[in-house]
This record gives C-alpha cells, structure tokens and sequence, in this order.
C-alpha cells in the first residue's frame, strides 16, 4: 500500500473511541483508533450513518486498521438486541452562514466561555437536539442524505416566507426561498416545526399573515410555528436598529395572534401558530393552558412552559406541610419575567404553611442587559449578589435552566458548587414544574400536617 493510499485511507469514515466490552464490535477485534469505513457497503459519515446503519441483522464491516496499517472487511450476523457497540468521535458542528440582525451571539459581550460565540447551522443537531437552522447552507446531497435516513421532525427557522423580507432578517442576500425546501422535505414525508423571530416592524403584520398562511399549506407536513419575541442585549453596537417588543406591542400582537389562530384552525382543524409564553408575560397576561393537546407544540421554544409549570399544582397543593417545626427563611431568585411566572405558587406556599416566608428576589440581568428578562440567561453573578444580600435567609432557590447541565456552569463560567461553598450547602435547584419547586424549597425538612 502506498503512503498516498494510506493518508487516504486514513482520513475517511469516523474514528473510533471506545468498543463495547461483550459487543459485536469486540468479537470483530475493532478497537480504538480504529476508523470505521463502512457497513454494508455504505461509507459512513458519522454517527447517523452508524445508527441507522448498525442495527441490520446481516453485518459487512469495514474498518481502518489503525495498529497493521490494512484495511479490513468481515461480514457478520447478529440478532436484534445485539449491538456494534462502537463509541465515535462526535462530528464536527457546521457553522451558519448568515448575519441575521437578531442574532443573539452577535449581541454577547467578549470574555465569555468560547463555545458561546458558535453559530451553529447543522441539520444532524436540528434532528438530534431541536436546534433551529434556516437552511440557507444545506447542499443537494444534504438533502438527499436527509430524507433517506428519515431525519424526521427538523427544525426551521423560516422567520419570513416573503424572500426579500427573509433575507434582511438573514442579512444574506443570498438566501434562496424557503418554500420550496420546505415543499420538497414534506413531499418526501420529514416533519417539520418552524420558528418566527418576530421583530417589530419587520416581520408582523401582512407578512406574518403571509408567512402563517404559506406554511399552512404544507399542513401536516410543517406541524407548528412557534413566535417568539425578539431578544436585545445592551451590547448592539453597530448591530442593526431593532424596536423591542413592549407591554403594548405583545397585547396588540396577542390580539392579532388570535384572530389568526381561529382562522387557521376553522381552514385546518387545528391553530398550527403559537405565541411563546413570553408574549404573555410582557403583556401583563396569563399564558393558555395546553390540556387539549396530547403533546404541547415547541415546549423547548416556550411555547406552554407556565401551562406546564401549573400542570401539576392541585396535587403539590394536597401534599403540602400545614405547618413547618421551625421558622423557615427562603428566598428564591428569578428575572423580572420569572418572578411573573412564580408569584402565584409563592402566594400558596406562604398562604398555606405556617412558619414559611418565602419571598422573591428579582434580578436584572447584568451581562445582558434589561432587556433580557428570562430566567434561563441570568449569569452566575446575579445569584451570587441576590445571596450576598440575603445572608439571613435559610435557603436559595435558583432555577435549574440557568445552568448548564453536564457541569453546573452559569453563562458566566460561574459554577454551582462556588455558590454552595459561599452559602453552606443552602443553594436549591428548582425545574420546570411547581412539584420540582417544592420538592426543592422542602427538601431534606421534616414536616408536620
């Protein structure tokens, strides 16, 4: 084998990390360093390829033999539950090809984590995670690659079907239609959830009718869109002008939302466009309960979260403590639209235990600004000054979604454990349910009834 070959070799498939002890891929003898060429003749690209590849009963494996230098082939049966059992490497992101003008990494301040700052456009992470794309770099083979291994839901931010429109949200004059990907994915029966930023002035009005409408003929193909309020940082500086989404304007968009709403689902049977929560919040509103839903559209979108939040309250009610044995000082910290959503349950919760005071203690977002106002973005530091002024208090409660999980970091590389070291242990995660806050206000006290 030539050195030219080998290098060539060398650099296709995906590297293998760890083999399974027991699995087919030990008895095989792959090993890591290893790469993983194909199977069944089929040259895998990356763990999708290996996912929906692996699980044939008839196995031709072949692999990159990183310790002999050869390329290796052997064809194997196997039955269901038996696995291949290879860890890969993980793929590398693609990045975005637009400038959108809403774009929040454009509007981070410098200094933080350098993760922040990627924008990822990547439609494996669209099938994988939800994450949004617009579509604007996706290549003819993408396409195909997409529908044949059924990359089903996906994830789109269309923000405009007006393609002039669309493309000064994308600030890519480039950007082809979105329709007719749209068209082509449904046609070839991949389910689709959009998204619409919405910004003032820009995308409302005539054209989001237009927008709603387009996409509403690709039902049930396009299963929901989701319309969340643009986000502005303090850090826009020579970043396009963008008028914020007031008090007024979401009660005047809410209002125009539901008209919409009951005219897509007298065409349809169902509404099809959802305003986040967050529309709700800023207009001084209740968000809508979801119960006629079997599955409420782009929860992670915040789209029903407070619905959800409240879902399980009647039960946390009817397991509450009458009484605690001691005085119990807690407060919980929140963003100005957090504390909207909590209020209620801290009325019940002091209302209803005797020796609770639990009050709320709301933060302006000092890394990005007062316009910034959920909880999910508060850095580290602002739960650490809330703390800081609240010595006296015998619990923290902080919401979970401001946390990165697989390590407990704040957007501001803050971490979890700093802040129980600086108060004892007295920090609490509370979720996304009123259970969860309780469970967390509760835990480890003993209670009386």
């Amino acid at each position: 084998m030539t050195a030219r070959h080998e290098v060539a070799v060398t650099t296709k498939g995906v590297k293998i990390l760890g083999v399974e002890p027991g699995s087919v891929g030990e008895f095989l003898k792959l090993k890591p360093g290893d790469r993983l060429l194909s199977l069944n003749g089929h040259e895998i690209l990356d763990i999708l390829d290996y996912w929906y590849l692996a699980c044939a009963a008839r196995l031709t494996v072949e692999w990159w033999d990183s310790e002999a230098g050869v390329t290796r082939k052997r064809t194997i049966r196997k039955s269901a539950h038996e696995r291949l059992g290879l860890e890969l490497e993980p793929f590398e992101i693609r990045r975005c090809n637009n400038a959108c003008v809403f774009c929040f990494v454009h509007q981070l301040p410098r200094g933080l984590r350098p993760e922040l700052y990627v924008k990822d456009e990547d439609y494996r992470l669209s099938f994988l995670y939800g994450n949004y794309i617009t579509g604007t770099s996706l290549t003819e083979s993408d396409v195909a690659r997409i529908t044949k291994l059924r990359l089903s839901p996906l994830y789109f931010s269309v923000h405009a079907t007006d393609t002039e429109i669309r493309r000064k949200l994308l600030l890519n004059p480039h950007a082809e239609p979105i329709l007719p990907l749209l068209r082509k994915f449904v046609k070839n029966g991949i389910t689709i959830h959009t998204q619409i930023v919405l910004c003032p002035g820009i995308n409302d009005g005539e054209i989001l009718r237009k927008t709603v409408w387009d996409l509403a003929e690709l039902y049930p193909g396009v299963r929901s869109i989701a319309v969340v309020p643009v986000g502005l940082t303090s850090y826009r500086e020579k970043l396009p002008h963008l008028e914020p989404v007031t008090g007024a304007y979401a009660e005047c968009f809410l209002s125009e939302c539901s008209k919409l709403q009951q005219e897509v689902r007298r065409e349809l049977g169902f509404p099809l466009v959802f305003p986040s929560d967050e529309f709700f919040l800023i207009a001084g509103k209740t968000p809508p309960s979801y119960d006629e839903y079997d599955e409420i559209p782009q929860l992670e979108n915040g789209v029903g979260m407070v619905d959800l939040f409240y879902r399980s309250l009647d039960h946390v009610l009817r397991l509450l403590p009458s009484s605690l044995p001691f005085p119990l000082r807690a407060v919980a910290v929140t963003s100005p639209l957090g504390e909207k959503v909590i209020a209620r349950l801290v009325r019940l919760l002091n209302d209803r235990v005797r020796n609770l005071d639990l009050k709320v203690d709301v933060r302006t977002n000092s890394l990005f600004g007062p316009g910034i106002t959920v909880t999910g973005l508060l850095p580290g530091a602002d739960f650490q000054a809330a703390i800081n002024e609240h010595q006296e208090c015998d619990i923290f409660l902080i919401p979970e979604n401001s946390l990165r999980p697989w390590d407990q970091r704040f957007l501001d590389d803050k971490t979890l454990d700093e802040l129980q070291e600086q108060t004892g242990g007295r920090v609490r995660l509370g979720g996304a349910t009123a259970a969860s806050f309780v469970e967390a206000l509760f835990q480890n006290i003993s209670t009386t009834r």
